[in-house]
């Protein structure tokens, strides 16, 4: 999910909406299941605004649960306690404009070389895309003549 979209509300329960703007989207998706499930086969019995978090009772078989106590279910099941605070900085200011040249692909690379006009060398009289400075042939040659200087 993406920070500017939402999720999709499969229940008209503010508990759900509230819980898709608090947890994270593959810990959503999973309590949106159960919130599914509870709207499915229990009722909601009440919901308390009076308190700095709001409480939501629900009536499943006989057993009413909490918010409080799906939270401490939650913390037995991660094994620790959820924070009282969460300090969560924003991230630093990241320039994207200009931030370099990308690498052309091999196809860009031979199709730039081929788009150059061909080039007669001097030295071989071939045409191609090299000249008398970096003809092959000669330079062959040359490495031939040195190593038989070098054995003399």
């Amino acid at each position: 999910m993406d920070y500017n979209t939402t999720a999709k509300m499969k229940t008209e329960w503010s508990l759900e909406k509230h819980a898709s703007t608090i947890f994270t989207d593959g810990a959503f998706k999973e309590i949106q299941e159960q919130i599914q499930e509870a709207y499915n086969h229990c009722s909601l019995v009440s919901i308390s605004n009076d308190s700095s978090p709001e409480v939501y009772k629900i009536f499943a078989d006989g057993v009413v649960t909490s918010t409080a106590q799906k939270k401490k279910i939650m913390e037995e099941f991660y094994g620790a306690e959820a924070p009282q605070e969460v300090d969560v900085q924003p991230p630093e200011v990241v320039s994207t404009k200009g931030s370099g040249s990308r690498l052309p692909s091999r196809a860009e690379k031979a199709l730039k070389v081929k788009s150059k006009p061909l080039r007669q060398c001097k030295k071989c009289q071939e045409w191609g895309y090299h000249d008398s400075r970096n003809c092959n042939k000669f330079t062959e040659k040359e490495k031939l003549r040195s190593r038989r200087n070098s054995d003399v």
